[in-house]
């Protein structure tokens, strides 16, 4: 697909894929929509996938120098208008998920449904020092410490936060893999700080009682490196009206990598029981 220019002030890389009802996926921070690609295109033989670059990621270019969370649900808006489409689910990873969140918040009328994928809705939900808005003091050492593509590739491959010890040691290539994969289209470090700075500065927890949509909480049950996803997904699902929460076991925040047919099993029959 070619990138299009929205009036949100983005130049926006998109990709569609099969046909049925539609889903959006949302990204983790600074990552493009290659990351979805192989792992939940099966999904597209039922259907309809739509996959972006957010702002700042991949081959998407934004024209403003500050990043919001708001701003990229916006992004998300202009491009269903763009597309035709009044309504979708969605599925959002991490701050991917933040960035879903303020759409059903703000435009509650253009989600079926929604899927939290191992996020949050803001550093009120967080415990600790992470509860503190602006750049966690762990992140800023540790990029500083290591330096940019070393950080990105701790975490993805020799840390437990994507992925568990035990898969790495098993499947050191397929870990291998998507650094590869989710590196090769990865923000640059200029951009990567706007969106970190965007993604500490969102605050969605005390509006959480606005979510109307059907909401899956999706958390794998050894997500609590660094920032815990586990907490904040039980503010979630405590929260947010009607609300399920399903917990993957063995899994950690790279569910969609390590265990994806389990995980797509799990996107498909949540979309089809709310179409």
């Amino acid at each position: 697909m070619p990138n299009i220019k929205l009036p949100t002030g983005v130049d926006l890389y998109y990709e569609t894929h099969g046909s049925g009802e539609p889903l959006i996926f949302v990204p983790s921070t600074a990552y493009s929509g290659e990351v979805w690609k192989p792992s939940q295109m099966p999904l597209a033989d039922s259907l309809s996938l739509i996959f972006h670059d957010p702002r700042g990621c991949g081959r998407s270019v934004a024209f403003q120098q500050v990043y919001t969370i708001e701003q990229m649900a916006l992004d998300i808006v202009a491009l269903m208008d763009h597309l035709k489409m009044p309504a979708a689910h969605f599925i959002g990873h991490s701050m991917g998920g933040r960035i879903a969140l303020s759409l059903v918040q703000n435009f509650p009328g253009r989600v079926k449904s929604l899927i939290m994928a191992a996020s949050g809705s803001g550093p009120a939900a967080r415990p600790g020092s992470d509860c503190i808005p602006g750049l966690p003091h762990r992140l800023v050492l540790d990029m500083v410490e290591m330096g940019f593509e070393k950080f990105i590739r701790d975490e993805i491959v020799e840390s437990d936060t994507f992925f568990t010890k035990d898969f790495r040691e098993r499947h050191r290539d397929r870990v291998e893999e998507f650094y590869r994969l989710a590196w090769a289209t990865h923000a640059k470090l200029p951009e990567f700080i706007h969106l970190c700075i965007a993604r500490h500065n969102f605050e969605g927890t005390h509006r959480l009682g606005d979510v109307q949509a059907p909401t899956l909480v999706l958390i794998g049950e050894a997500d609590t490196v660094g920032s815990n996803h586990i907490a904040q997904s039980k503010v979630l699902a405590e929260r947010i009206a009607g609300a399920q929460m399903k917990i993957l076991q063995g899994q950690s925040h790279g569910f969609f990598w390590q265990a994806p047919e389990e995980t797509n099993r799990v996107i498909l029959d949540w979309v089809k029981r709310h179409a």
